[in-house]
């Protein structure tokens, strides 16, 4: 029903994300939600491209412009645009676009639902999340939660709160993770994509996520001094 994946450059979190799409080799999909942060373009509510095509270079996936259109019917959070999908001064989005290889190699042919937001308030996530189960087919839906974990300088602290982030997310509602991680308690940098695919998880009656493996940036470099990133994916299953 699901993955969550880490965004960072590939040699850093390209492991641990390919830990989950492995996991889908052989599965088909008529569609695929990615669901990832804007870092640098505001958003009202939640973008979904509207135009006709992602590229990547492993070729071009088409967007499922019937599904973003009927999104946008149903949610008044939801609006149609390029906002958080094109270039936003020198460079462009990259949560959304570091999954679509994975997903075109171990899927082939599938339609994406491309969607970026950072508000993360509970309201925002749980319109997002009702429009989504609503609007889309469960038995032939994949949706990408698109997030990091811990930014910091401390290689403990980044053990400690992934901990407590990935705890909450496998076993603490969609709400309670959500208020969570705005307080502060949890740390995630996609931690909206999350709740929402928690939320999808709860109407479809699927499991709440898995986790599956976790690493860091630190367990690349051999260094456990200075900045230090959390990774995590994990599955959600009926």
């Amino acid at each position: 029903v699901g993955v969550m994946a880490p965004h960072a450059g590939y040699t850093f979190s390209g492991r641990t994300a390919a830990t989950a799409y492995k996991q889908l080799l052989g599965s088909e999909y008529n569609s695929v939600v990615v669901l990832a942060p804007s870092h640098t373009t505001f958003i009202n509510g939640a973008s979904v491209y509207s135009g006709d095509a992602y590229q990547t270079p492993l070729g071009e996936i088409s967007v499922d412009t019937t599904t973003a259109q009927a999104l946008e019917s149903v949610a008044p959070n939801i609006h149609l645009g390029e906002a958080g999908h094109e270039l936003d001064g020198d460079r462009a989005e990259h949560s959304l676009e570091v999954q679509l290889p994975f997903l075109q190699h171990v899927l082939g042919e599938f339609q994406l639902v491309p969607i970026v937001f950072h508000d993360y308030s509970w309201s925002n996530c749980r319109q997002l999340g009702k429009a989504l189960a609503q609007t889309l087919d469960a038995d032939s839906t994949l949706l990408v939660a698109s997030s990091d974990l811990y930014h910091g300088q401390s290689y403990e602290e980044c053990q400690r709160q992934d901990e407590a982030t990935l705890h909450s997310i496998e076993n603490d509602t969609p709400e309670t993770f959500c208020y969570g991680a705005n307080s502060g308690e949890f740390m995630a940098c996609g931690a909206g994509p999350i709740a929402v695919l928690k939320i999808v998880a709860d109407e479809w009656n699927a499991q709440q996520p898995r986790v599956v493996t976790h690493t860091t940036s630190a367990d690349v470099t051999g260094s456990r001094g200075g900045y230090v990133v959390g990774y995590a994916a994990a599955l959600v299953v009926h």
